[in-house]
């Protein structure tokens, strides 16, 4: 089923999350306004929300972090990667 753009800023509230940590814990590239941008134009309706981010955020919510990841931490990742485009 199809996660609603509603839904998927419930998922990021129940996380805890900002629209950018959310945008790193989904490893999407670009400058950080840029990413937070397209979190919040998905939680708009703006923006198609895939496959594949649903999945994510579906793991996100049963507890999945991506390797490297510490709760709290602004970044979300301490891999050295993050907010680099790749």
């Amino acid at each position: 089923m199809a996660a609603s753009a509603a839904e998927l800023k419930v998922a990021r509230q129940i996380l805890g999350w900002d629209p950018l940590t959310m945008a790193r814990a989904l490893r999407l590239a670009g400058a950080p306004d840029k990413l937070e941008a397209r979190i919040l134009e998905m939680e708009a309706g703006k923006r198609d929300i895939s496959g594949p981010v649903q999945v994510a955020m579906e793991a996100f919510l049963s507890g999945w972090r991506p390797n490297g990841w510490t709760e709290g931490e602004t970044s979300g990742l301490q891999d050295g990667l993050h907010g680099v485009a790749r």
